[in-house]
């Protein structure tokens, strides 16, 4: 008898202690809750997850409390690339009743579940991530609203023209600008390239991304190190940078030796993937397709297979293994599907799909894959020829770069603040007369007509210019309007100062605050960029002359109005040398070509 008492006192005492122990780790659960919150554009530390799991095992948690830590826990899977199970894990929590819906974690599970459907191009999206903006402000749950934000401007303002969800990206950017910490600034960078990308304006987006990129290694811990740069090395190739995008896919394999999650792993394979295709080495990429096939199998991702398929059929079809051709043609066709709905804009896989049906021989679907091809080539080529597009992307380019000049003038002033309060009222009488010889010798400095820098002001500029950082390139364009003459005559003989000056206007709208922009001669104009990549520089000429040939596309005139301009490019990698000669052989080239006027 004596020991049955004993054995229930003991099992009265164990079960004391364990209730106790439970009250104590219910008290912390706030405090766990607090540990795991992580910005929207963030990743949570994988070491904090089983700790996450063994405080969601607690039977003592409230409905919000486990609603909280469920929330939490949709951004581990995310984080790790299991969207599937991350979607049905935040889809069963938001459809509870008595959830508070003005809490961070259901504001942060319905960002979640926006975001898993960005990440498969779905359009729910845009439903998700306007209600995540909706219950949230600049002043609550501040990350959410930036993130919600973005995604609308990025893929939800259909309705709205380029330029104006341009300017609300610049508008955002411009509010994160004085205060933001470098991972917001990251995240902000990262949507203007998305943005840049979805304009076809893909070397500017990679621009974007990198510099999020740079920013983001100075505080994104473990996975997020990367999710930035495999945007960049996607919009490197896209753009033709092949050699830029090879560095930075080393760069990544080097982070993620220490990162190594299912995800990165996925995405290293897909972008050694996809540069051998690019670069046409099939050898090599088939040499990868084991190691892709294997990542792919981590994470849980129709597209990614749909990826993988589609490259291994690459290397099939170099191959001329016509069965595996037809294998990979029939898994489409028991599905009745053509083209897979995530490829049906990208031109690289209609091209494929039409070579392949030409190598089977196929010719009714050879000629249905080449109308689809056509088809997209002409919807690009139409949309990439709007001027406003352009010059919009162009524009964005330009305030991004002026504010950015600004924030780090600002900064040098306030570290000189202390030193020029010291000297002020000795230099004020210097300043002053500093000041007007500058206004005297920079009236003399411009062109009257078109208020540009005249020719002899602008080669001075250039000639004082120091050699590029290394990578970096000066750039010159001359413009020359070769029919000049023929505009002046449409629009009245009188309207000579008035064209040249719409024409200059054109060129300054587009142009950034450093550059160096001026009238060359009577119908030439001359643009200097400096450290500036030659792909980007070249790029940003071809978008100018773009934007001049359409300057007068909006005049109102009897007669149609279009201005024809040739152009001339030289790229110096050191300090520029001889510039008067340079100047003479771009002109010849100009001449050479044949001048219309």
């Amino acid at each position: 008898m004596r020991n049955i008492v004993s054995l229930l006192l003991w099992a009265l005492v164990i079960g004391l202690s364990s209730l106790a122990q439970r009250a104590v780790a219910a008290d912390n659960v706030d405090a766990v809750i607090q540990k795991m919150q992580t910005p929207s554009w963030d990743c949570p530390a994988p070491a904090l997850l089983p700790e996450l799991n063994a405080t969601l095992q607690l039977d003592t948690l409230s409905t919000q409390q486990r609603f909280a830590l469920s929330a939490a826990k949709g951004q581990f899977l995310i984080c790790e690339g299991k969207l599937s199970e991350a979607l049905k894990l935040l889809d069963g929590i938001t459809a509870q009743n008595n959830i508070d819906k003005s809490s961070y974690a259901y504001a942060s599970a319905i960002y979640q579940i926006g975001f898993i459907y960005d990440m498969r191009e779905h359009p729910n999206r845009c439903g998700y991530y306007t209600t995540a903006q909706e219950i949230s402000s600049p002043t609550q749950h501040s990350d959410i609203f930036t993130s919600a934000s973005l995604g609308l401007i990025t893929y939800c303002s259909e309705n709205a023209d380029e330029a104006e969800r341009l300017s609300k990206m610049f508008n955002v950017l411009q509010r994160y600008s004085d205060d933001g910490s470098p991972a917001e600034l990251a995240h902000i960078h990262n949507s203007i390239g998305l943005l840049y990308g979805n304009l076809e304006q893909h070397a500017l987006a990679a621009e974007q991304y990198l510099k999020a990129h740079e920013m983001g290694l100075k505080v994104y811990k473990g996975s997020n190190k990367l999710s930035i740069l495999i945007s960049a090395i996607v919009s490197l190739l896209a753009s033709g940078q092949t050699d830029e995008a090879y560095q930075r896919i080393l760069e990544y394999g080097t982070i993620n030796s220490e990162v190594n999650t299912p995800l990165t792993n996925y995405h290293y394979q897909y972008a050694l993937s996809y540069y051998y295709r690019k670069t046409k080495n099939y050898n090599q990429l088939a040499y990868t397709l084991p190691d892709f096939e294997k990542a792919v199998s981590g994470i849980s991702s129709s597209l990614a297979t749909l990826f993988y398929n589609w490259h291994k059929t690459e290397v099939c079809l170099f191959n001329n293994d016509l069965e595996c051709v037809q294998q990979y043609v029939d898994s489409f066709a028991e599905n009745d599907t053509f083209v897979p709905a995530n490829f049906r804009s990208n031109l690289d896989y209609l091209s494929f799909n039409l070579a392949m049906y030409i190598a089977l021989g196929d010719l009714e679907n050879a000629k249905k894959a080449n109308q689809l091809f056509a088809a997209e080539a002409e919807k690009r080529r139409v949309t990439n020829q709007d001027s406003a597009r352009i010059l919009s992307a162009a524009n964005l380019r330009n305030r991004i770069y002026d504010l950015e000049s600004e924030i780090e003038a600002a900064e040098r002033l306030r570290q000189n603040t202390l030193i020029a309060a010291i000297a002020v009222f000795g230099l004020i009488a210097l300043i002053a007369g500093y000041v007007m010889r500058k206004k005297h010798l920079a009236s003399k400095a411009i062109d009257p007509v078109t208020q540009l820098l005249n020719a002899n002001t602008a080669i001075s500029r250039i000639n004082s210019l120091d050699a590029p950082k290394g990578g970096r390139a000066i750039a010159i364009a001359i413009f020359d309007i070769s029919n000049l003459r023929e505009i002046t005559g449409k629009l009245g003989a009188t309207q000579s100062d008035a064209v040249l000056r719409q024409i200059a206007q054109t060129l300054q709208n587009s142009t950034r605050g450093n550059d160096i922009l001026g009238r060359f001669g009577t119908e030439q104009f001359i643009l200097c960029l400096r450290n500036i990549e030659e792909r980007s520089a070249r790029s940003f000429f071809e978008r100018m002359q773009t934007a001049l040939d359409s300057t007068f596309d909006s005049h109102v005139s009897d007669e149609h109005v279009s201005v024809d301009s040739n152009m001339s490019i030289f790229i110096a990698h050191e300090k520029i040398s001889d510039l008067n000669n340079i100047l003479d052989e771009l002109v010849m080239s100009i001449d050479m070509s044949g001048r219309t006027a």
